[in-house]
């Protein structure tokens, strides 16, 4: 009997190749699991009641090779190295409170021991709620979830019956959602059969007012707006007919996810995007224009909206350098393209700035298109980010905007 085997660590170490000079044959299905466990042990890190439980189990498959060799692998199966280690394998949800300076609100916290199921619900929820609203410290078993209604359905909907103790206050907020989901007629605003409803008075009449009544014509405009609008819920069949009126940009358009889209440049040409913001009635239009080539720009966006929008209502409110972009400026003369900015103005040109006549004037656009996928500073950015609908006509999207950019 060789006696340099004392516990179950050493057997395993033995086993891996961590230790002596025997060579065993691990299965392929084991190797990675039994090196893991065996690095671990060898640096120092005891094994948890799990870990000793299933390691047992392993060593106990290998004992035909340990005999082999003259171990006697069953006196040390319950000896062991270091005592073992405890593990916290509570798990819980709990609504908490400013987790730290960069996190105030209210916030869930996930806390469960590590497992590969329940990351993956994990990630799930953070696919649906959005990366910006979860964190994370890696290492640690404690995640944290932006406190919202759709936050608490998923965390609870997939949590609920894999052994959580979870607080009675976001029990019952979820049960009240279950009950709004599966009553979502009394409750979620949208289009039933051609009715507004769950909205107050007040934002009804201001849809109303804005697009008209809802009918097959007007139903895939509510559709568009549903982001500005708050709607949620619209009857199928009917925004089915009312979409089969409008062409396949503008579809893709109006059934798009987020705010910022994508307009491949290579599949649709400016003329096509500008019938799409006409059919969808998309005007007051904001223009940024790239700098690469400013007045092929204006020259093609400027073409593609003659014949229904009259020079005299759009606005350029930049000029370059006349001794390298004369005709640029020229450009804006001829074709009357320096309309004073006022409320009534249908399209207005900027380049990557804005300029405090466009902030002062108090004019707002009903879309943003940007003639290229170009990452625009802050001032640009909050004035963008206002709009419902910002089209990117470019073949790829910024790498700074493609998490915010929606392809269609």
């Amino acid at each position: 009997m060789k006696n340099e085997v004392y516990t179950i660590e050493d057997c395993l170490e033995l086993l891996t190749g961590l230790k002596g000079q025997a060579k065993f044959q691990i299965e392929s299905s084991d190797q990675n699991f039994l090196n893991s466990i065996g690095r671990q042990t060898f640096k120092g890190i005891a094994l948890t009641d799990k870990q000793h439980t299933v390691i047992k189990e392993k060593l106990l498959g290998y004992r035909d090779q340990f005999t082999v060799l003259d171990y006697d692998i069953d006196l040390y199966l319950d000896t062991l190295r270091m005592p073992l280690r405890e593990i916290d394998r509570s798990k819980y949800i709990t609504l908490v409170h400013n987790v730290n300076e960069s996190l105030k609100g209210y916030y869930i916290k996930v806390r469960f021991p590590f497992s590969k199921k329940l990351i993956i619900a994990v990630e799930e929820i953070t696919a649906i709620v959005a990366h910006a609203n979860h964190y994370h410290n890696k290492g640690s078993h404690e995640h944290f979830f932006r406190m919202s209604e759709r936050a608490v359905f998923e965390i609870v909907n997939r949590f609920q019956n894999k052994q959580f103790n979870i607080d009675k206050d976001i029990l019952d907020l979820y049960e009240k959602i279950e009950n709004m989901n599966n009553n979502k007629n009394n409750y979620v605003p949208g289009v039933y059969n051609y009715k507004l409803k769950n909205l107050n008075e007040r934002a009804t009449n201001f849809i109303i007012s804005s697009i008209g009544e809802p009918s097959e014509e007007t139903l895939a405009l509510y559709k568009d707006r549903q982001q500005l609008f708050g709607l949620q819920h619209f009857d199928q069949p009917a925004l089915n007919n009312s979409l089969s009126h409008y062409s396949t940009l503008s579809k893709g358009i109006i059934n798009r996810t987020k705010s910022q889209v994508l307009v491949n440049s290579t599949q649709y040409t400016l003329n096509n995007v500008a019938e799409s913001l006409l059919e969808l009635d998309r005007f007051p239009l904001l223009v940024l224009i790239s700098d690469s080539d400013p007045l092929d720009d204006l020259y093609r966006m400027h073409q593609s909206l003659k014949g229904f929008i009259d020079d005299t209502d759009s606005s350029v409110l930049f000029r370059l350098d006349n001794a390298v972009n004369f005709e640029f400026n020229d450009y804006i003369k001829k074709n009357n393209l320096n309309s004073k900015l006022d409320k009534n103005t249908k399209v207005v040109y900027i380049n990557y700035n804005i300029t405090k006549p466009l902030i002062n004037s108090g004019w707002k656009p009903s879309a943003v298109l940007l003639l290229s996928s170009n990452r625009f500073n802050s001032k640009v950015k909050v004035f963008v980010e206002e709009s419902d609908l910002v089209i990117h006509y470019d073949t790829d999207v910024s790498p700074f905007l493609q998490h915010s950019v929606e392809t269609i």
